[in-house]
Parts: C-alpha cells; structure tokens; sequence
C-alpha cells in the first residue's frame, strides 16, 4: 500500500477543485469525482490503456472551498488549505443512457450470459461480450475484490447498441491482505474452482487469449510509467510487494490457463 505524502513531492501537479455544492467550474467544464488517495486508480488506468479498454482518467486533485480552476505544483497549493485526494472527469455522454447491472434484472453472479441477451445483434453482442471479458481478466490479475453492481456500468446508444461503461474504481485491488483462495468474484460472474474458469474459457476461448496477456505485464514498469507521468514518487521499500503481488497473480493466472 502506498500513502499519499510517501509519492508526493514539491513538483507534484495538483488540480485544485472547489468544494461548492453547485456547479464545480460553470457549465462549461464537466463534472469532477473526487475521492480519497489510494495508490491503485492510477495503475488500473494504465494497464486499461495498455489493453485498450475504456476507463476513467485519474489525476491528482485538490479540494478546497475557494473558488479556484487551476493546477499549481504541491509546493504552491497550501495557502488554498486543500484536501488533497484523486479527481476524475465525468464519463457520461447526454447522448447516451447508462444504467446498472441490476437496471437488468439480471441473476446475481451469473450476469454474463444474462447481459449478452440484451445485446441488440450478433455484432453488438460480440463487442459487449469483449468488453465484459476484459473487465473479468484485469480484475483478476489486479486482485479486485469489489467489482459490486455499483461499480459496474453499461451505457446504450440512441440505437439500442449496449456496451461496458469505462472502468471505474480500482481501489480494493492491488492488495494481497485483501485477497482469500476465491479465483475471482463479482456481480457480473464468478470463478469458484478452476473447474469453472474452464467451462467459461470453453465457452468464450478468447478469455484464454486475454488472461495470457497479462503475463507479459511488467507490473514494475506499468507502476513507474504512470506514477512519473504524474510527479509521483514509489519510495524504495515498495518494490518488493509490488513484484510479490505480480509474481503470485501470474501464478493464479497460469494455473487457470493450464487446467483449462
């Protein structure tokens, strides 16, 4: 785990965000989400771009009560006493509808087939069905323990073409204190035995393919790339689980490749 003044350093970037219950910045600029620092958001972002997959953009924030739209360096924000966590822009595009898992009425931890029935034809249903094995792949290899129905999202075009929101929420992974001897769990499916990974992996073979691709991820260099791009620092003593963490996934993720 890392905390927030561990990365931080005098040239750190901070987006300053007023704390005002109305409109943020006016109507010309989008919603920003702020939350509390925890050291995964920005990891899942960058392995989502590596992979391709839609998601959130990440970035240092400051919460203040002045009314402020800028981004100053860590050592030029203290007279705006902010709170200092992680912002992310609004996704959600007017044009579009976005709704939850239980929007549905799907079964509990069977949503897969269930969503796939909601595709609108044969080509919508195969981006959708990427889409949603590329969710269950990262989480896996990340060690997401709450992929709730809360943190996944669909959204429908005009024309009834549905498609996984971008990914959201990395927080509860990267942690090995969080993980049990689960494969893997959510409210969209779940791994019990290795048994399980096999049916769906005889179903759906291209979740073989995706899965095996994160044994080619560099967790050490994914880690570096996208805390540098942001003025972050991982202190020395970090490493260590970090390697541990990466080591023992792709040892999850190579057991399940190897049963199938």
């Amino acid at each position: 785990m890392l905390y927030i003044n561990e990365c931080m350093n005098y040239e750190t970037p901070i987006k300053l965000v007023s704390d005002k219950k109305k409109s943020l910045f006016g109507k010309t600029e989008p919603k920003i989400f702020f939350k509390n620092f925890n050291h995964a958001e920005f990891i899942g972002e960058e392995l989502c771009n590596i992979r391709n997959i839609r998601c959130t953009h990440y970035f240092m924030a400051g919460l203040t009560r002045f009314k402020v739209n800028k981004s100053l360096k860590r050592g030029e924000v203290d007279k705006y006493n902010p709170t200092i966590g992680i912002g992310s822009y609004d996704f959600t595009d007017n044009n579009k509808q976005y709704k939850r898992i239980d929007d549905y009425e799907v079964r509990a931890n069977n949503g897969f087939e269930s969503m796939l029935k909601h595709a609108k034809n044969e080509e919508n249903k195969k981006q959708l069905c990427r889409d949603m094995l590329e969710m269950i792949a990262l989480d896996i290899y990340m060690g997401q323990v709450d992929r709730s129905a809360v943190n996944i999202m669909f959204e429908e075009d005009k024309e009834g073409n549905i498609r996984l929101a971008p990914l959201y929420d990395f927080e509860y992974s990267l942690n090995s204190t969080l993980l049990d001897d689960s494969i893997y769990t959510s409210d969209l499916y779940s791994f019990d035995t290795f048994e399980d990974c096999k049916e769906f992996i005889k179903k759906y073979p291209l979740f073989r393919d995706i899965l095996a691709s994160y044994l080619n991820i560099n967790l050490v260099e994914v880690i570096s790339r996208c805390y540098s791009r942001r003025g972050l620092n991982i202190p020395s003593d970090k490493w260590n689980f970090y390697m541990d963490f990466d080591q023992k996934q792709k040892e999850k993720i190579q057991k399940i490749l190897t049963r199938a």
